[in-house]
């Protein structure tokens, strides 16, 4: 594998290199020990820390600005907050991180299915196409299927189709308090694509959130 000096990395990555020591040491960063000098492999990849969640209004109403929805109950200084934070996700190299971290969604549920069952349980009118599964993704993912679906759908569903717990997961079930409608708004689809952690989905919200603004 490429390898590299932390100085080399720390200048990369934007850090001190006393902060990629702590963050080697930490096991956040690979790296191997050669005559007490540290060697970072270059595939490796640091991703600041999370920022602070939004309150609930803030959030459901940048939601509701990413998907061109109208906005509820925010004062003229909460608007000007509001376009600052969809400015900054706009701008950001990151901005699956970013909005993560401010969303802080419910982790999927990872399920599996027969795989005969797959395309019946894809059309059932119960779920509603996200993530990778949405045609604006652009991502191509055979065999497997990511979703929403009511909280009070969502237990009969896996009874239906016998959906079971899995480390190999074929679906990912989002639970919402409400069926979203179809497509989802695309404050949705940004937030389901960018807890993934595939090159693909995370440069898709980079790509999704370009054309929208």
């Amino acid at each position: 594998m490429a390898e590299e000096s932390v100085a080399e990395f720390a200048v990369r990555a934007g850090l001190s290199p006393r902060r990629v020591r702590a963050l080697i040491e930490g096991g956040s960063i690979r790296a191997r020990q050669v005559g007490g000098q540290w060697l970072v492999d270059q595939s490796s990849e640091h991703r600041p820390a999370a920022s602070r969640p939004l309150g609930a209004r803030m959030r459901s109403n940048l939601l509701a600005s990413l998907s061109g929805q109208p906005i509820d109950g925010l004062s003229a200084p909460e608007r000007v907050r509001l376009r600052r934070y969809r400015d900054e996700l706009v701008r950001s190299a990151e901005p699956d991180r970013m909005l993560g971290a401010w969303i802080r969604p419910v982790p999927a549920l990872r399920l599996r299915v027969a795989d005969a069952d797959l395309e019946d349980l894809a059309a059932d009118g119960r779920l509603v196409k996200s993530g990778f599964s949405d045609p604006r993704s652009e991502i191509a993912a055979a065999g497997q299927l990511e979703a929403r679906v009511a909280a009070s759908d969502a237990d009969a569903l896996r009874r239906d189709y016998l959906l079971r717990p899995s480390d190999q997961p074929n679906v990912l079930l989002h639970v919402s308090e409400q069926k979203p409608p179809s497509p989802v708004p695309l404050g949705l689809l940004l937030v389901d694509l960018a807890v993934h952690d595939g090159i693909r989905e995370r440069s898709r919200v980079a790509a999704l959130l370009q054309a929208a603004s």
